[in-house]
């Protein structure tokens, strides 16, 4: 990690070389400030450029931070706290002969056999994390798709359960399938419901028109509140892990 002074703020960035011809320079999740540049860009020429973009990034690191304040993150590190259906858990890797997850109250703790490690660690956590999503998708879709077939003809559908970075859910109508975002299971239960119910209804409608919304405010009113939160609470969760 390098820094550099702009406009008397000590600014880190993470410098990576790239093949491309330019610098570029973005904002990361984490309020990180990420540049790319080809290995001929000397370390003064680095610096003059992000000097004439202090501006641009010094606005943005503050509308990260803004954007942080509202926004729920999970940083599946040890001792960190982090959402889960929409609760807040204190997040703790212990060492053991086996791997599995035990919760109590409001902490989970990820006992592994390899705790010093934790891209290994955490994958142990996410593997338990996706048997319960697995589960409790399965169970709000049969939940959703008999409240509908009271009226609606829905089919029995599969579900694949699916780490996604920018969508919630997509439903295959052709393959008679529903793709549930893995980190849905962070959010809490009725904004997963209204995840569950958009991709059922998209059996019915394609689109999403009024024809559409109609159908999913018969069997959830709030349904448009409920996704702007989620959209607003938790869109960077998944951009993190």
């Amino acid at each position: 990690m390098r820094s550099i002074v702009l406009n008397n703020k000590i600014i880190e960035y993470d410098l990576k070389h790239s093949s491309k011809k330019n610098v570029n320079i973005h904002i990361k999740p984490d309020m990180t400030l990420a540049v790319s540049a080809p290995r001929w860009v000397l370390k003064g020429e680095l610096e003059r450029i992000l000097y004439n973009k202090s501006s641009w990034i010094l606005t943005n690191l503050e509308s990260q931070k803004r954007l942080l304040k509202e926004n729920k993150t999970n940083i599946l590190e040890n001792g960190h706290v982090i959402w889960f259906m929409g609760e807040k858990y204190r997040l703790y890797y212990k060492q053991a002969d086996k791997n599995f997850v035990c919760m109590v109250d409001d902490i989970i703790v990820v006992y592994t056999s390899r705790v010093d490690d934790l891209e290994y660690s955490k994958g142990v956590f996410l593997k338990w994390l996706k048997a319960m999503a697995a589960e409790e998708y399965t169970e709000l879709i049969e939940k959703y798709r008999n409240k509908m077939l009271k009226k609606y003809h829905i089919p029995e559908v599969s579900l694949q359960v699916r780490a996604m970075k920018s969508r919630w859910g997509t439903c295959t109508p052709s393959k008679k399938k529903i793709t549930l975002n893995l980190y849905l299971m962070f959010a809490p239960k009725e904004y997963i419901e209204c995840i569950v119910l958009h991709e059922l209804t998209h059996f019915l409608e394609i689109y999403h028109n009024e024809h559409f919304y109609s159908i999913m405010k018969e069997f959830m009113p709030k349904c448009k509140q409920y996704q702007r939160e989620l959209n607003k609470e938790y869109s960077l969760i998944s951009k993190n892990i």
